[in-house]
């Protein structure tokens, strides 16, 4: 919480001080990435369990590609409380975005390069589609929140102005990264598509 000297802010300089806190206010959303951690040790019928595409028939798992989406959330709330009691506050916040675990796994039965080198592009596939929403996400994320926040508020006192600018951020952000997993889902299902696995299927085939 930050508070200005009762001897800088009264009156119409309470207003303008409030004013300024909001282009003060630092609201950043960054994408931090993980290098991918490479096992090459598990057969092929553990990775189809841990896939869990058992019952699908056209999907054979020759490789798998595992990642866990981590975000961080930090809100700073930036209030000033004037000699009369006046509350203003703008939310101040870092947002990271990355990943607790990213992995990819090729089944040991591969073990010429041409095939390795084909389940090992499809997999870098996956990688690749985390990889670049989250990046586009971190700017796209930035420009909204700052648009949907970055204004001053007036409050009662400095609790409430504390925790409802708290409670705005984490009901505006958490929606907001929903969406961003469903539309991370919904590309990776597309790379798993009947048709991209028989596309691999025969690019397979044709190894030597």
């Amino acid at each position: 919480m930050f508070f200005l000297p009762p001897a800088v802010i009264g009156g119409t300089g309470f207003e303008a001080a409030c004013e300024k806190l909001a282009s003060e206010a630092a609201i950043r959303v960054v994408f931090e990435d993980r290098p991918v951690s490479r096992d090459d040790s598990r057969q092929l019928d553990v990775l189809k369990r841990l896939s869990g595409a058992g019952t699908n028939p056209y999907h054979s798992v020759l490789g798998l590609t595992h990642a866990e989406p981590a975000a961080s959330l930090d809100v700073m709330p930036r209030i000033l409380t004037d000699v009369d009691g006046q509350v203003c506050g703008v939310s101040s916040l870092r947002l990271q975005l990355g990943f607790s675990a990213l992995q990819v796994y090729l089944a040991s039965e591969l073990r010429d390069s041409c095939r390795r080198r084909l389940v090992e592009e499809h997999e870098l596939e996956h990688v690749a589609v985390w990889r670049n929403h989250l990046r586009v996400a971190a700017r796209m994320l930035e420009t909204l929140l700052r648009r949907k926040l970055g204004e001053t508020a007036y409050f009662r006192t400095p609790a409430e102005a504390d925790e409802t600018l708290r409670r705005q951020a984490d009901q505006l952000i958490a929606p907001l990264l929903k969406n961003l997993k469903d539309g991370i889902v919904a590309d990776q299902q597309q790379i798993d598509s009947a048709a991209s696995y028989q596309y691999l299927e025969g690019r397979l085939r044709a190894c030597p």
